[in-house]
């Protein structure tokens, strides 16, 4: 806030302490110095609003006696009541008590911690016929869904050792071949060269092509049955890899349709797991006992509260009903004490209010009127008709 407006509020202020050092604003007041009462129009506007500020208290008059009358009308009923003699007194506080009792039960439950909310406690009312079975369902769905990840893990174990296998013998037959055409390029080679000795050199090789022919036949050999045993072996791990692939799915259909279920119930009954449904369902069943307690509880009060109506009627309570909502009153004198204390300053505010609006308003309008007619002989028969008029 600038200093500027620091300023006009304080200006502001200091206007507004002026202006209720000069005005009272209960008062009324009543001024023809503007007026001119020749002016007919004028004149039947000044009039108006007297009669206007008349009525206006005359209708505030009628609402304030009716509530004077009703706390008057309370007053006089515990008085009433505090006459009664023991015996009816005692009738009366023992019923006054067992409503009391019905309230504080119920106010106990509603301050439950524990307490389901009414969407939680109907959605469990709409499935209890099966919602135990529906837990034992799901929890046995869950511990199979449990064994179906475990064989799943256990097959992608065994898929991967095939597969690891598949790769060890796929490796060990390209190595052999490789081999083989080594052995081979390596043959032709020694070939040429014993031929060069031979033909070249007039040296007798016929040993050397022996020995050579020889190495390279148990070379290819012993690499040719090594080949046929791991082509062998990698159509047994083909087989197995197929049997497992076909067994895997079979195991993840399982695993698919049991997953959907479970989704289901756990849709079904809005929870996500079985321990879940079946702690709701055991919350379901201590609340439904608690409010069948308690509804039980509230047509007792219900019985109770007409039961006290009826007594305090009989003993010429005018207004029995009010006594539902304030019974600690009638067994409590503290209690009773600050109701009657509260009443009677009502009471006191209402004739107060009733004295401003019959003396102050109608009052001061009504002596305007006739000092009006006194100081205007000429309009006082203008004035009395205005006044007829507003009276009928």
């Amino acid at each position: 806030m600038g200093l500027f407006d620091l300023l006009k509020n304080v200006t502001r202020d200091e206007d507004w302490e002026k202006q209720t050092k000069l005005q009272n604003w209960n008062d009324i007041v009543y001024t023809r110095k503007d007026v001119d009462m020749d002016d007919p129009v004028q004149r039947r506007e000044y009039i108006n609003s007297c009669l206007a500020q008349m009525q206006e208290a005359s209708d505030a008059l009628n609402a304030l006696e009716d509530e004077y009358n009703d706390v008057t009308s309370h007053l006089r009923d515990m008085e009433e009541i505090d006459a009664l003699p023991p015996e009816q007194r005692e009738e009366i506080n023992e019923c006054a008590q067992k409503i009391i009792d019905s309230q504080e039960q119920q106010e106990k439950f509603n301050r439950r911690k524990s307490r389901m909310t009414d969407a939680e406690f109907e959605h469990m009312e709409r499935l209890q016929s099966d919602a135990k079975n529906g837990a034992k369902k799901l929890a046995e769905a869950e511990e199979y869904q449990r064994k179906i990840r475990n064989d799943l893990k256990r097959l992608d174990s065994e898929h991967e050792a095939y597969l690891f296998q598949e790769d060890d013998i796929l490796t060990a037959i390209e190595n052999s071949r490789k081999l083989i055409i080594a052995i081979g390029v390596a043959l032709v080679l020694i070939i040429i060269f014993l031929l060069f000795l031979q033909w070249g050199l007039g040296l007798n090789v016929v040993y050397g092509f022996m020995v050579t022919i020889l190495l390279a036949a148990v070379a290819i050999t012993f690499l040719y049955i090594h080949m046929t045993n791991a082509a062998a072996d990698l159509k047994v791990i083909n087989k197995s890899i197929s049997r497992l692939i076909m067994l895997q799915n079979q195991v993840k259909i399982r695993y698919v349709n049991n997953t959907n279920l479970i989704d289901y119930l756990c849709l079904k009954y809005g929870i996500n797991t079985s321990k879940e449904l079946t702690d709701m369902y055991d919350r379901y069943l201590k609340e439904r006992k608690e409010r069948a307690k308690v509804e039980e509880s509230r047509k007792y009060l219900e019985e109770n509260q007409k039961d006290l109506v009826y007594m305090l009627r009989h003993y010429r309570v005018k207004d029995p009903d009010i006594w539902v909502h304030q019974v600690e009153a009638l067994l409590n004198h503290n209690e009773e004490v600050e109701i009657r204390h509260a009443l009677n300053v009502r009471r006191q505010s209402l004739r107060k209010r009733m004295e401003y609006n019959r003396d102050i308003v109608a009052g001061n309008a009504k002596l305007e009127i006739e000092e009006m007619a006194r100081q205007y002989p000429a309009y006082t028969q203008e004035i009395l008709d205005m006044v007829s008029r507003y009276e009928d």
